[in-house]
């Protein structure tokens, strides 16, 4: 096949028409590591992780490998679960160069 007739058979090539699917959430569950913690104290350690990287032009993978965790870390971190090791939420911070500082709650 020539040039021209290659590029003839391109030029009549019908366009695919894409349609948008009717359904917007294709499980009933939420992804496992799309999660959300409950424990507002966390959330806003996630909150400040996250607005932190997005700041600093950091993608989670950036991140993760800068920290020396996995990005399913980060992205827990960012979505305040408390099952991330102590360890590894400081590594993150120390990265991001962010402090964990501990204050005394009253009325305990």
């Amino acid at each position: 096949m020539g040039r021209k007739s290659a590029l003839a058979n391109l030029c009549s090539i019908q366009p695919i028409i894409v349609k948008k699917s009717d359904k917007t959430n294709f499980s009933s569950r939420a992804r496992s590591h799309a999660r959300q913690g409950h424990d507002p104290d966390l959330l806003a350690l996630g909150g400040r992780v996250r607005a932190t990287r997005t700041e600093a032009g950091l993608t989670q993978d950036q991140l993760a490998l800068a920290s020396g965790v996995s990005r399913d870390t980060i992205i827990a971190v960012e979505n305040g679960r408390g099952s991330v090791r102590l360890g590894n939420a400081l590594r993150v911070l120390k990265a991001l160069g962010l402090h964990f500082v501990t204050k005394e709650r009253g009325g305990c």
